[in-house]
């Protein structure tokens, strides 16, 4: 039997997902439901075959499928959920099961009710690494369970990019159910069910001014068949997750994170052979693993095999688990969802923190002298808050409200939610605005094209909705990116036109170029272009794209040798030209681009070398070399080709020459004109570029 699946929800889980189901000849994706159509018909052209639908509603209008894929959002887990269910499909639902212990309990009982299956995919159970442990366990080499150390490190990259909005900031229950449940899924089935938690938490940190989080836990778990200790630290620049299994006669070791498994045990001999047998044995091990890990991604990488990363082999062994279940006759709901999300309900009581503010609803007549889209970004956060300063009314336009800073919720500040392809949003907000400021990105997608026709469009739709408004002018943030920038010899004014050669640039560049035109050609109120370089300072990443390629926040591999200055220009200043184009005459830029570059222009070297000294962590910047980078792209071109990939791009090696940014500014004309003076002292180039991301630095604007 071939069942008919329908995927609930067309975000970036879903692609592992349909992968998984790919690899299953008894399961099919037959639909794809998400409420923007645009998304999930994106998603359904990739699968090919599968009927789109803006709800579950509609899906089951048009026929019942059998199984269902829910990987909505966790608040509408829940929701979406129980008429599946109700109609009596099938579910697996990704983790945590549902937003509280209550609603876990509806989608129990209206699986019970119906006869559906109902699953959670906690997947790491499925992790290779993680079944390795419990074998060694089942095979009774190393006696009984004692107890279960468990420390889990994770990077949070929506902290790191200041998206507070996400759902999981709301609350520290919604923190610990979006990543805690990873690690407490682990021990609930190594233990046989978790029945109680204790919990200590760490001191509640400031990633901005009215944002508050407890990123930090030590749990004390106490399951049916044992206890287990449990250390969490959420946004960690160096990920770890380990696990330690103390048995009678023996202790195992795992590194879920890099696949690694030792298992330690006595031997018959005295002690010092018995260490030395050990030691061999571990270090063999290690070996072992770190070639089988390398073979799969090699083998990953020309195709010969599946994806071999531990994540990806875990959801198809999660995915899989389930068909095989319903296969067999004999899924039953076995209520690790509910435990996982009681626990992480019970956890968070020892924490009370400040709730969200609410966004104010704006009047229907309020005015505003000037329109940010994209305001609660890096840049436009520092421009409300200049433009604040300045005794401007505001009106901030972005895709999420939740969470936002103090700033934000200031009395001149009205806050409107929506993209910049939400024609509708846009001419709202322009219409009630003097001023627009375009500094959303409007990017993302599945591919190249998807992605420079969704920033061509937000940008020709903010241009539009201006125009239509009669805006007094529209100030559209670009990028030094749009600029070809590999020629050593060049000095870049602001006459210096987008590269001409856009088709031959990465995603990022060749987008922003297109947007730049797609600007000029719809504005019909005065406007210009402002192009941002390496923008620095409070409320950014320190690890900037532009120095380098980052694996590892540790590690920069340069695009050059890193000893050509780079164009810097502090996060602040960018929001003081903004603002002085904002009331510079309309003549003097009308239709023109202004270069934002600062009188402060250290190399990558330099940079990376400031880093290192403030922050006291060992980071080090790879100098390399354009031939070097691209011999390397061609490389990998040739091996995805050779394996038959489809739509593989030729490497854009005129991208990776202007990446070095070889070029030099002049910015006479963009001071001259705006009345604008960046920083040109280096102490405090250093104080508000270097010092924020200095833990204990309390100084600047955070």
């Amino acid at each position: 039997m071939t069942r008919n699946v329908a995927i609930i929800g067309a975000g970036s889980i879903a692609p592992a997902h349909i992968g998984a189901l790919a690899r299953r000849r008894d399961a099919r994706v037959a639909a794809i439901v998400d409420p923007s159509v645009g998304a999930a018909e994106a998603l359904g052209r990739q699968v090919g075959g599968a009927a789109t639908y803006a709800s579950v509603e509609a899906l089951l209008k048009a026929g019942k499928p059998d199984a269902a894929h829910v990987l909505t959002p966790p608040p509408l887990h829940a929701e979406t959920a129980i008429p599946l269910l109700e109609a009596g499909v099938d579910v697996l639902v990704e983790k945590p099961m549902a937003a509280s212990a209550e609603e876990c309990r509806a989608m129990a009982n209206a699986a019970e009710a119906s006869g559906a299956a109902l699953a959670v995919n906690h997947n790491f159970t499925h992790h290779p690494a993680f079944i390795r442990v419990r074998n060694m366990i089942r095979s009774g080499k190393v006696g009984p369970v004692r107890r279960v150390m468990m420390r889990y490190a994770a990077p949070l990259r929506q902290m790191t990019a200041r998206q507070f909005g996400h759902w999981m900031f709301n609350s520290p229950t919604n923190l610990l159910l979006e990543q805690a449940v990873h690690p407490l899924s682990q021990i609930d089935a190594l233990l046989g069910g978790i029945k109680s938690v204790s919990s200590t938490p760490g001191p509640a940190r400031r990633p901005a001014d009215g944002i508050e989080l407890v990123t930090d836990w030590a749990l004390g778990v106490s399951c049916a068949d044992g206890a287990a200790q449990l250390d969490v630290t959420l946004g960690a620049s160096f990920p770890s997750w380990t696990l330690s299994v103390l048995c009678d006669d023996g202790v195992i070791d795992a590194d879920i994170y890099e696949g690694r498994v030792v298992c330690r045990r006595a031997h018959g001999t005295i002690a010092p052979g018995d260490f030395a047998l050990r030691n061999f044995k571990a270090g063999f091990s290690a070996i072992g693993d770190a070639v089988a890990g390398f073979a799969g991604f090699v083998g990953e990488l020309s195709r010969l095999a599946p994806p071999a990363d531990g994540f990806s082999r875990s959801i198809t062994a999660s995915v899989g688990a389930f068909y095989d279940a319903l296969e067999r006759g004999d899924h039953k709901n076995d209520g690790q969802g509910l435990r996982l999300v009681e626990a992480c309900e019970k956890a968070a009581r020892s924490v009370s923190l400040a709730a969200p503010k609410i966004p104010r609803t704006p009047p229907a007549d309020a005015r505003y002298d000037v329109a940010v889209f994209g305001g609660t970004g890096f840049i436009g956060a520092h421009l409300v808050r200049r433009l604040i300063d300045d005794g401007k009314r505001v009106a901030v336009a972005a895709r999420n409200l939740r969470n936002l800073p103090t700033l934000f919720h200031h009395e001149r500040v009205g806050l409107f939610r929506g993209s910049i392809s939400d024609e509708k949003i846009v001419a709202d907000v322009c219409g009630r605005s003097g001023a627009v400021v375009n500094l959303a990105h409007g990017g993302g997608g599945p591919s190249r094209a998807a992605i420079i026709e969704s920033m061509v469009r937000g940008a020709e739709t903010v241009a539009r909705g201006a125009s239509a408004a009669g805006a007094d002018r529209l100030l559209y943030v670009s990028s030094s990116a749009a600029l070809y920038l590999g020629d050593e010899d060049e000095i870049i004014t602001r006459e210096t036109p987008p590269d001409r050669q856009a088709e031959a640039r990465a995603d990022y560049a060749c987008a922003k170029v297109k947007s730049e035109a797609a600007v000029r050609a719809a504005a019909t109120v005065p406007f210009a272009i402002l192009r941002p370089a390496i923008v620095v300072g409070a409320g950014g990443s320190p690890f900037h794209s532009a120095l380098g390629a980052y694996e590892n926040e540790t590690h920069c591999q340069g695009w050059n040798q890193g000893r050509n200055p780079l164009p810097f220009v502090l996060v602040e200043d960018v929001a003081s030209a903004i603002a002085a184009a904002l009331i510079a005459p309309a003549g003097d830029i009308d239709g023109r681009a202004f270069n934002l570059v600062g009188d402060v222009r250290w190399s990558a070297r330099r940079y990376t070398e400031e880093l290192a000294l403030a922050t006291g962590r060992p980071l080090r910047f790879h100098p390399t070399s354009v031939n070097r980078l691209g011999a390397e792209e061609w490389l990998k071109w040739a091996v995805k080709k050779v394996a038959g990939r489809k739509g593989v791009r030729a490497p854009a090696v005129r991208d990776l020459k202007s990446r070095g940014m070889v070029s030099q500014f002049d910015i006479a004309a963009e001071k001259r004109i705006l009345g604008w003076r960046p920083c040109a002292d280096e102490q405090e180039f250093r104080k508000r570029a270097i010092f924020p991301h200095v833990e204990s630095y309390e100084g600047g604007d955070q």
